[in-house]
């Protein structure tokens, strides 16, 4: 985790997530390179996948770097938060907190997300219905 660092684009140094929060990075198959990481937390308090925090690999942050090389990369962490879910008996529900305003409105768009804003100003929850719906449409193969 040390070579995910918040100075390379990464957001946070990947390599401070607490022990309780488990790690999953998106490669690609044939080069093993990643393309984003999601960190999630079994809640089992709110009895869902809580995800700590997720990010795509600066050569696909478009915002912030003007350029994408892979799309759907988020949909496919949000994806991964799903598949523990479900392993962890909840559902598919997840939430997470969002870094803004912008990234909330995206998430409700694109992933059906609620806007929730109880535990934080930009809380975002994913229901089971939409949750299974994420599955169908961002696909990969654990490794």
């Amino acid at each position: 985790m040390k070579q995910f660092k918040k100075k390379d684009g990464w957001h946070i140094n990947w390599y401070e997530v607490p022990k309780e929060v488990e790690v999953y990075a998106l490669a690609l198959r044939d080069t093993n390179e990643v393309q984003g990481l999601i960190a999630v937390r079994d809640d089992k308090e709110a009895e869902a996948c809580f995800m700590h925090w997720a990010c795509t690999a600066p050569w696909n942050n478009k915002h912030e770097f003007g350029s994408q090389r892979y799309e759907g990369v988020g949909g496919h962490l949000f994806a991964i938060a799903v598949d523990k879910s479900v392993e962890w008996g909840y559902d598919g529900a997840a939430y997470g907190y969002a870094a803004n305003e912008e990234l909330v409105k995206h998430y409700v768009e694109t992933f059906h997300a609620e806007f929730v804003p109880i535990r934080h100003p930009y809380q975002i929850i994913l229901g089971p219905y939409y949750a299974k719906k994420l599955l169908e449409v961002y696909t990969y193969e654990w490794n």
